[in-house]
């Protein structure tokens, strides 16, 4: 595969504010392998000396047309990550682009980091959130001599034939079923959307995060409010509470193209036994279709870059039905595959 002389590469410092949207713009497309995670405006809320960015965009030497993107920063030991703060941000190309252009673009962008890097990891979309299947970029990973592997293993569920309330219900366990016909029934929570994410929540999801896993959130309150103000129509606030107001469970949702994606889900452990938490997803669910979307997502079940399934965490989310995907990385180490390129 020759790369193609008339696509040149452009670093983030290079380009122009002009420039970056059109980047931005690119991968925001409905016909791209993008998201809005992928995109500058989203990845520019990590602090200046976070990363070692090193994302590149492949444009058109003369037109200046964007033809590609990979956001990617250096990792340990001569490696680079695509991306180390996103779930995924593999190459970002046009799906319905000439199979030739891809191919160009494929190679002038997968070739600079070749030649710099011992190792390159790829955190590749992941095939549902595409519109049609698209495994060419795979194919080409492994041409190129890359090897398989998963970041995480993820629970999702199709709600293509989602109408009524009782058809998202059909999808749960018989146990979970009941739990929210009976929370349902007692009409004490009411699920609202809303701009803000209370200081009060964050708190109180930390405090649960930590004396359950030892663990805190991705985001700092400061970082996720930056997101929202930065993404307004991707990352929305969800809650159930309490018709007095008292906070019952709490979604932080991110919209993509054909995903709704819980990012953040607590519950008030002071209503536990009363299951706003489950009244809180299944009315996400039914939101989440009407809206038009596809696939409601919980996110990965593991810990550790897949190596540790946390079971309790996978069976609490398999009880509403659905069913689980590998997030897949692609590999290649220098001198290991070569012969495969």
């Amino acid at each position: 595969m020759g790369t193609a002389d008339y696509l040149e590469i452009k670093h983030k410092p290079e380009l122009t504010e002009k420039q970056l949207a059109k980047a931005d713009a690119f991968i925001m497309k409905d016909s791209t392998t993008g998201e809005f995670i992928n995109t500058f405006r989203y990845l520019d809320y990590h602090p200046e000396g976070r990363f070692q960015d090193d994302s590149i965009v492949v444009m058109d030497r003369g037109s200046g047309e964007v033809r590609g993107v990979m956001m990617a920063a250096r990792g340990d030991n001569d490696s680079i990550i695509s991306y180390p703060g996103t779930t995924f941000a593999g190459p970002v190309v046009d799906r319905t682009a000439k199979l030739e252009t891809t191919e160009a673009v494929l190679d002038r962008m997968l070739g600079y980091y070749e030649s710099k890097y011992s190792e390159v990891k790829i955190k590749k979309q992941p095939e549902y959130y595409a519109a049609q299947p698209f495994h060419l970029i795979d194919y080409i990973l492994l041409r190129r001599g890359y090897d398989y592997g998963m970041s995480a293993l993820a629970n999702i569920i199709c709600i293509d034939g989602i109408g009524t309330e009782e058809d998202t219900l059909a999808l749960f366990h018989a146990k979970r079923r009941n739990q929210v016909r009976k929370v349902i029934r007692e009409e004490i929570f009411a699920l609202s959307r809303q701009e803000e994410i209370r200081e009060t929540v964050w708190k109180n999801m930390n405090e649960n995060l930590r004396n359950r896993y030892g663990a805190k959130t991705t985001h700092t309150l400061e970082e996720i409010r930056d997101l929202q103000g930065r993404c307004p129509n991707q990352i929305k606030a969800f809650y159930a509470d309490a018709s007095d107001g008292t906070y019952g469970a709490f979604a932080l949702c991110f919209l993509f193209k054909k995903v709704f994606h819980t990012q953040y889900l607590d519950v008030n452990y002071e209503y536990a036994g009363q299951y706003p938490n489950l009244l809180l997803i299944t009315k996400l669910i039914q939101e989440a279709r009407g809206m038009g979307f596809r696939y409601f997502s919980f996110g990965a079940s593991t810990e550790d870059g897949g190596e540790v399934l946390n079971r309790s965490l996978y069976s609490y989310k398999a009880e509403f039905g659905g069913g689980d995907l590998l997030l897949p990385v692609y590999t290649r180490i220098k001198g290991e595959n070569d012969e495969r390129h």
